[in-house]
């Protein structure tokens, strides 16, 4: 059966954004059982400041492939439950460099080893060779839509 002539959830990008949703809202569900004042979205900040602390809330949306809507909104949340902080940026009169508080690496220590245990516990079942072709089906999707997406 081609492609074409399958139902949307019946194709490979089907299945991955299926696969994908199940298991970020696993993750959801787990964070929401853990803590009240961070969601998943507000993690993904808090992982990419502890990767990379003071960076520009552009760099992040770009990295996490979201508006500049979505990136204010997570933003005055995360401040507001002081997981983050932000500074002007010296070296750019309009902009400002976001920081995780002591608060934001503390709930980021606590549940990113909850992130990855999940992550491994949805891939459990794979070989070695099978998450090889996975990594290299999804990077070859990811490359088509973004060329630069390793210089981000």
């Amino acid at each position: 059966m081609s492609e074409e002539s399958k139902k949307l959830f019946e194709t490979t990008v089907g299945m991955s954004f299926i696969a994908t949703r199940m298991v970020q809202n696993s993750i959801q569900n787990k964070i929401s059982k853990l803590r009240d004042d961070v969601n998943f979205e507000q993690m993904l900040v808090l992982m990419e400041l502890d990767y990379e602390d003071g960076l520009r809330p552009s760099v992040i949306a770009e990295r996490l492939h979201r508006s500049k809507g979505t990136m204010t909104s997570l933003i005055r949340h995360a401040e507001k439950n002081e997981l983050i902080a932000s500074a002007k940026d010296p070296s750019h009169k309009n902009a400002k460099r976001l920081f995780l508080t002591l608060k934001g690496k503390k709930v980021h220590d606590q549940l990113a080893q909850m992130i990855r245990d999940e992550m491994n516990f949805a891939t459990q079942d794979l070989g070695d060779e099978e998450r090889k072709h996975v990594f290299s089906a999804m990077e070859k999707v990811i490359l088509r839509y973004k060329p630069n997406f390793y210089e981000v």
